[in-house]
């Protein structure tokens, strides 16, 4: 090892698969950074286990174009998508118009390049700043990571500032996903919701276990055929493709516990405006491109609002669409961290403190 090289650490000097990359390290964590795709977060490496908490993709995903312009369909989004955690403006979810604008999956801050600099370093934390400005919506993001000098928890502070001459509306969401070995059917999860519901599905919408478009009270969902468990997760050979939304969160937070490889994964977010967690449930039966059933893993996504589809009409019905003043700015911090030793979660404090349940 160099001499030079101290813990933490972050440095923009790397890329990845051609693409500008940035690594923030300290004795518990690596997380690796794609500034020149997204700002995604595509490595989140508790070093005690060794094991990156993130899904990633079987597909050869391709970096964005110089000048990525969002799709009308999925194409755009899915092509690049690494697997990970990005940041979705100025929507998330599927519309073929939104304020004029025909964005397919997802918005665009995911397509985008962002301007990286280490903000902080020092013996006590280092932090990295991103920025970018959307190219078809007048909002401008910046996102601060910050990893201290010791402890696993990366805490971000992010903020959205509408440049507009007008009030706009706007869907924000942390499209976290995360994987094997993490998860599995030896896992649980635990979100403090009260309430919960299960996507509308269209016609062609195959492998569901839950009753589309029906609301329950969290965790157990209504199922074809039977009552399911949100806190526990299927074998490794189902063939299931749901997506559920849990509301009336009592704390922005949630966790999954993985006690046969001694690993959790908690993330905290503010309920005001992230009041829903899209949970993605694709186990090995979304058979839609670009994933054919290969993919075992879940999204647990913190959102301003839901469904993730109609958008803005359903979002603006159920009364969950937030709007942006002229000259606005929002504001939110968030906290993802791993944890050791605990079987099931009875918080996680938004300084990345998790309680056993």
């Amino acid at each position: 090892m160099p001499s030079d090289w101290t813990l933490p650490r972050c440095s923009t000097a790397y890329t990845y698969r051609g693409i500008d990359a940035a690594l923030l390290e300290n004795g518990s964590l690596r997380v690796m950074v794609l500034p020149g795709k997204g700002g995604d977060v595509l490595e989140f490496r508790d070093k005690r286990a060794d094991v990156d908490v993130l899904f990633h993709t079987d597909h050869d995903w391709q970096p964005p174009p110089d000048r990525p312009v969002p799709a009308t369909d999925a194409t755009a989004w899915h092509d690049t998508y690494p697997g990970g955690w990005q940041v979705n403006l100025p929507l998330a979810g599927y519309t073929d118009g939104f304020a004029g604008t025909p964005y397919g999956l997802h918005g665009e801050t995911a397509l985008l390049d962002w301007d990286a600099w280490v903000a902080r370093d020092d013996d006590e934390a280092v932090s990295l700043r991103l920025s970018t400005d959307l190219v078809r919506y007048p909002f401008s993001v910046e996102r601060t990571l910050t990893l201290p000098a010791e402890g696993p928890t990366l805490s971000v502070e992010e903020s959205v500032t509408n440049d507009g001459e007008v009030e706009l509306e706007y869907v924000w969401q942390q499209h976290v996903a995360l994987g094997r070995p993490l998860v599995g059917p030896g896992a649980r999860l635990d979100v403090p919701a009260r309430r919960g519901v299960v996507q509308a599905y269209a016609d062609d919408h195959e492998n569901e276990r839950l009753a589309g478009g029906e609301r329950f009270d969290w965790p157990d969902a209504p199922g074809l055929d039977g009552t399911v468990d949100l806190r526990t997760f299927p074998p490794l050979d189902a063939e299931i493709h749901d997506v559920a939304y849990a509301t009336d969160l009592d704390e922005g937070w949630y966790a999954v516990t993985n006690p046969e490889i001694d690993l959790g994964f908690g993330f905290t977010f503010p309920t005001d405006p992230f009041e829903c967690v899209w949970y993605w449930q694709p186990f090995g039966g979304d058979v839609d491109s670009p994933y054919f059933g290969r993919n075992y893993n879940v999204g647990l996504e913190p959102t301003t609002a839901y469904p993730s589809a109609d958008i803005p009409d359903a979002q603006r019905a159920n009364g969950t669409i937030d709007t942006i003043a002229p000259g606005e700015t929002v504001e939110a911090s968030f906290t993802a961290t791993t944890y050791h030793g605990i079987d099931a979660v009875a918080n996680v404090d938004p300084d990345g403190a998790v309680t056993a349940r």
